[in-house]
């Protein structure tokens, strides 16, 4: 099976439940790191969403099996966020650690 970065944008007070559901489901170290979002949010947003300024977000980072993708992202997206959240997941064709 292959590896996946798998990334979740959410809003700031919305990262300790997205973390939370995160360690539940896997055990896998997860990386938050705060993003800024300039000009539009994405066009699918509804209107209390979008933003034409300066948008405050975190990214919640982990590796994962590809096996374990979907079984996530569901258990994300039912967790009582406040905000909606985005997510993307892409292939990690190598990883590693050098000390």
């Amino acid at each position: 099976m292959a590896d996946i970065l798998l990334t979740f944008h959410c809003a700031l007070q919305d990262t300790e439940i997205v973390t939370a559901t995160i360690r539940e489901y896997s055990q896998a170290p997860v990386h938050i790191a705060e993003k800024t979002v300039r000009g539009w949010d994405y066009a699918d947003a509804s209107t209390a969403e979008q933003v034409s300024g300066l948008l405050r977000r975190h990214a919640v980072e982990l590796i994962i099996h590809e096996d374990a993708l979907s079984g996530l992202v569901d258990a994300v997206v039912a967790a009582r966020r406040e905000l909606p959240v985005r997510w993307h997941a892409v292939s990690v064709l190598a990883h590693g650690r050098s000390a």
